[in-house]
């Protein structure tokens, strides 16, 4: 029921581009590899002129599923962020699509931790969901029960 996950970070001028692209391998399992990924490296400005990078990596098909459901069990890792998430969910869906943010300076120290700030790893999971309406309300049940384990899909 996954279709694709992309995970997106930016690295600063300041920041060692291998530590920020290391956050986000971070939110990877050690099956997936550079071949079942879709990269992408947009060089840009911020908003003082300051150069950035913005890095983007994409899953699809199968691959994806695997790459759900590791990022479910890094996020029950930590209690609060299962409490977090099921707390803010209706809020990190739109349509068929969950949006999650994470610390990444935690990500680079392999820890898992929802964050809202500034500083963090993007993934959206988009989902295959064919019904004409209440699609957020299926990623939702779909979330939950691998949250609490009683499925996975």
């Amino acid at each position: 029921m996954v279709n694709n996950i992309t995970i997106s970070t930016i690295a600063n001028a300041t920041e060692d581009e291998e530590k920020v692209l290391n956050a986000m391998v971070f939110f990877l399992p050690e099956i997936i590899e550079e071949d079942d990924l879709e990269t992408e490296t947009v060089e840009t400005e911020g908003n003082f002129g300051n150069p950035i990078e913005i890095h983007t990596v994409k899953i699809s098909g199968k691959k994806a599923k695997l790459v759900f459901n590791y990022i479910i069990d890094l996020i029950k890792s930590d209690e609060r962020n299962v409490n977090r998430l099921k707390k803010e969910l209706d809020s990190r869906i739109e349509k068929n699509k969950l949006y999650l943010r994470f610390d990444k300076q935690k990500a680079y120290l392999e820890e898992c931790k929802l964050f809202d700030g500034d500083d963090t790893v993007r993934i959206v999971v988009n989902f295959k969901i064919f019904v004409p309406s209440g699609k957020e309300e299926k990623v939702k049940e779909m979330v939950l029960e691998r949250l609490d384990k009683r499925g996975v899909f």
